[in-house]
């Protein structure tokens, strides 16, 4: 394990196998909660920080619990209860420190399949614990810098005139699938 092996995974996981250009997870907070830049970025940084502690926790307990047991079977079952402790966690610290709650985020965060599909990728990639963590953190700065980045290109659609056939949900797609061919190349 090298720092370039490191940066290249964490580099993979923000551009080139982006979570939502690439494998299409978590498309749909992305396309609902892209409309405004503070919302995009609020909802991007909460996936991305609960990316990063379910792998904290997912790697562990794939190598020490599920492999030893030979219970992968179990792991999917296991990986979304997981994401749904470590939500509510989430949920109880932000209520207690910063007295708000996560509201419509906590169910878009808890249910959001690129979460689940960071623990699973990694087990299934066969990462140490090192670079499953920075494959999270890769693939939530991926996940953050898609909202961000998506919430511009839709401002940008917005002031434009799109013809009534595309308005809405079709020129998001077409948007969308235009950023994801362009992250393609690298």
């Amino acid at each position: 394990m090298t720092v370039k092996s490191l940066l290249t995974i964490l580099l993979g996981g923000v551009l080139v196998n982006n979570y939502v250009f690439q494998k299409f997870l978590g498309v749909t907070p992305f396309l609902g909660n892209s409309k405004k830049e503070c919302r995009a970025f609020g909802v991007g940084a909460a996936v991305a920080v609960v990316m990063l502690l379910t792998a904290l926790i997912a790697w562990p307990v794939q190598t020490f619990i599920l492999d030893k047991l030979s219970a992968g079977y179990l792991q999917t079952l296991v990986f979304v209860i997981i994401v749904l402790v470590v939500v509510y966690l989430a949920e109880l610290f932000v209520n207690k420190v910063m007295k708000k709650s996560l509201g419509v985020y906590f169910p878009l965060i808890a249910l959001n399949s690129a979460v689940l599909g960071i623990a699973v990728n990694n087990a299934a990639d066969g990462y140490n614990f090192i670079e499953a963590l920075v494959a999270s953190l890769g693939a939530g700065l991926g996940f953050l810098l898609a909202m961000v980045v998506f919430s511009g290109v839709r401002r940008r659609i917005n002031e434009q005139f799109v013809p009534a056939a595309f308005r809405g949900l079709p020129i998001t797609l077409l948007a969308a699938g235009i950023i994801s061919l362009a992250l393609y190349a690298f």
